[in-house]
């Protein structure tokens, strides 16, 4: 993960085709990416951002949510990815800002340990607090829905390591979203244990704990969503019975799920290179993205999907999915489109 064991990073690079243009000089066709902070509970979240495509018609939201570092640079490229796609992609921004844990803590690795008790202190604030959790990721979605760029109604969301859980929170709380794919991401929202020497990810209080002491709001498990967890078979922080758990929970409401794991795979396969806490491994990146893409394809069959050669991650996707937008269109204008990235 995620622990005071990963590697240090030695520095994330934004891809050239992922670079915005300045909104006030932007033409259509132009990858803009907009600031947007949302107020909630007293307090302005202030990096979140907003990318999508200028000229394009409404299109669906995805929400891009953050691992257990908060949000940064890779999961705004990621946002920007997306838009490129076809959609509109949204960095989810769920920590505040404070002295002890800046936005620049978030992406440097230089101090250890202002890292990790920083950024674990602010994700089990997350975990103590699923009905707050919830709320605020509900905020980023009302006031996505309403943004010009937007088609009110369309959303998913995708999420990496506790961004996976963000995601399933998302689900649990019967938010309007029509897919959702975790990219190893965690199953449960379990905190951590409490009253160790420093966090430990891989310590999490039970089940029972959970009911007894967190009370979670009761789950309401959106209608219809396509949920889609894409996972490293030697993930530690998803052992087999928590995926056993997930599972029986997912069924006992009739969701829509499908399970990849992905073979000697480990935890943060999808982090680019130079993300803290990355173990990026180039093939299941490719396939995990390409799962994505499906997935939204099927839930917005009539949104086409545009060719972007390369992810925040800079993994090369080889193609596009296509949509029933995309048959509708003359053959030769399907061979004519050029890729982008």
């Amino acid at each position: 993960m995620c622990g005071p064991n990963s590697a240090t990073a030695s520095g994330y690079t934004t891809q050239d085709h992922l670079q915005p243009a300045p909104a006030s000089e932007a033409a259509d066709g132009d990858l803009v990416v907009e600031e947007f902070p949302i107020s909630f509970d007293g307090y302005t979240y202030p990096h979140g951002r907003i990318a999508y495509v200028k000229g394009r018609q409404p299109t669906p939201v995805i929400l891009v949510h953050h691992n257990y570092a908060g949000c940064k640079r890779f999961d705004v490229d990621q946002a920007a990815y997306l838009a490129l796609c076809g959609y509109v992609g949204l960095a989810v921004d769920l920590y505040p800002e404070c002295e002890m844990y800046t936005s620049a803590d978030r992406s440097v690795n230089v101090d250890r340990a202002r890292h990790f008790k920083g950024s674990f202190d602010y994700m089990q604030s997350l975990l103590v607090d699923p009905a707050k959790w919830r709320s605020l990721m509900g905020a980023f979605m009302a006031a996505a829905d309403v943004h010009p760029a937007v088609a009110a109604g369309k959303a998913g969301c995708i999420g990496y390591c506790l961004g996976g859980q963000s995601c399933f929170e998302q689900l649990r709380a019967g938010h309007a979203i029509q897919a959702l794919v975790s990219l190893h991401g965690l199953l449960h929202s379990r905190p951590m244990v409490e009253g160790l020497p420093f966090w430990d990810p891989l310590q999490r209080i039970s089940a029972e704990e959970y009911a007894q002491r967190i009370q979670p709001p009761p789950s309401a498990m959106t209608p219809g969503c396509i949920v889609l967890v894409e996972n490293g078979a030697d993930d530690e922080h998803v052992p087999e019975d928590m995926q056993k758990e997930w599972i029986k929970e997912m069924d006992g409401s009739g969701v829509d799920w499908r399970f990849t794991n992905h073979a000697r795979t480990p935890h943060g396969f999808a982090l680019a290179p130079g993300v803290v806490a990355t173990s990026y491994m180039e093939a299941a990146d490719r396939r995990s993205t390409l799962s994505m893409l499906g997935a939204f394809a099927e839930a917005w069959p009539h949104v086409e999907q545009h060719h972007v050669t390369r992810n925040a991650s800079g993994t090369i996707i080889p193609y596009a999915i296509p949509t029933s937008a995309e048959l509708a269109l003359p053959i030769s204008a399907i061979g004519d489109a050029k890729p982008r990235g």
